[in-house]
Order: C-alpha cells, then structure tokens, then sequence
C-alpha cells in the first residue's frame, strides 16, 4: 500500500501514529471465548484492563501536544524516550507492571520476557486461524507468588503502517528519523490486520487466594 500525497505528508504519519497508540485498531476480534476469572481475581482483572487504558491515554496526550506544536522531532523524541520514562514512573506509582511489548519490538525495552514471547506466538498463530482473542488473562506462579497476568492483542491497522509497514509504505523522512531514534529497529514490515504487539500487565494477587 502506498501513501496517499498530503501536503504535510510528515504531520499526516504524525497524526496515524497517535491514533494508533490511542488503541484505534488494536482491537481484537470478540469471538472467542474469554478465561474465567474467579471473584478473587476480579480487582486485579478491573485494574489491569483500567491501567491498559491509562498508560495508552497519558503517551497519546504528549504525542498530541508535540504534533500541535508541529515538530515530528519532539513526538519521535516522546517514542524514544518520555514513552519509557512515562512507564517507568506509571509502574511506580501504581505498582503493577505494564507495558507495550512486540516480538517486531522497536526500542529494546519493549522486548518480551519468556511468558510475553508465548503469548505473542500464539496470538500470531491465532490470527491467521481468524481465532484472535480479544485479550487473555491468567494466574501464574512465579518465585512462590500468584500474579494475574494479562496481555491485550496489537492489531495493525492501516494507519500503523505509516510507521510500522514495509519500507516503501514509510515516508523517507520519517525513515530518517526512526533509524536515528531506533537504529536496531525490527518494527516495520508488518501489513494491515497483522497483530504488531501487545499491552502487558502483570498484578500481584494477594497471598491467600481463593482456588
């Protein structure tokens, strides 16, 4: 798919790329059935849906105060560094862990831990059964504590691909600008209904669960 001409062709992608960290095309089809929660698990599945849409809120509210100042250079400097200070200080003052993860990850720190890199393989194999859940959530064991773990599908929509779709689908001058911010990037390549990541949120359950 080529670009349509625009004449701001650099503001154009801008204004994809912000929609696309807004969740518009994330969503994952409905029709598969999702896990059962216990009540006890509850709270923390109502947390880790809220968070997903605070932490994805706050990073598109720099990116739409950088393109009202018109600089591509100030919103690609949000993707490469305030978007992971913006994590770490959302982790801290909520206390959960949650972040955006991608097996194509852009910038290292979005690389996924073990459990994260099963569950993005299978919701790539998901999708090309056209099974795609809508999110997946668990509790797991780790070191002796139970954690809810929960992961929300990436779905590349068409305008994700100003930033993330084959090399000829992406402006040169917004080329440019990623491979100075990200020069071992592995996001691009990707086409439209591919799953690009994933949000992940892992909550500390308390320590007498009900089974």
């Amino acid at each position: 798919m080529r670009n349509r001409k625009s004449s701001n062709p650099i503001k154009l992608a801008l204004v994809f790329a912000v929609l696309a960290i807004a969740g518009l095309g994330w969503a994952a089809r409905e029709s598969s059935a999702r896990q059962q929660a216990v009540p006890s698990t509850e709270p923390a599945l109502k947390e880790a849906r809220q968070v997903t849409v605070k932490l994805t809120d706050q990073v598109r509210g720099l990116l739409m105060k950088e393109l009202e100042k018109g600089g591509f250079e100030g919103a690609a400097d949000v993707c490469a560094n305030v978007a992971q200070k913006i994590t770490r200080d959302f982790n801290k003052k909520s206390g959960h862990y949650v972040r955006r993860i991608s097996l194509g990850y852009r910038n290292p720190n979005d690389a996924p831990d073990a459990y994260e890199q099963k569950l993005l393989e299978d919701f790539d194999r998901q999708n090309g059964e056209k099974t795609l859940v809508a999110e997946h959530y668990e509790v797991v064991t780790e070191q002796g504590r139970q954690f809810l773990r929960y992961l929300k599908p990436i779905v590349a929509g068409k305008m994700c691909l100003n930033c993330h779709g084959q090399l000829d689908e992406i402006l040169p001058r917004v080329r440019t600008i990623l491979q100075r911010h990200y020069p071992d990037d592995k996001a691009t390549g990707y086409r439209e209904g591919d799953v690009r990541g994933a949000v992940s949120v892992k909550i500390a359950l308390p320590n007498k669960l009900g089974k």
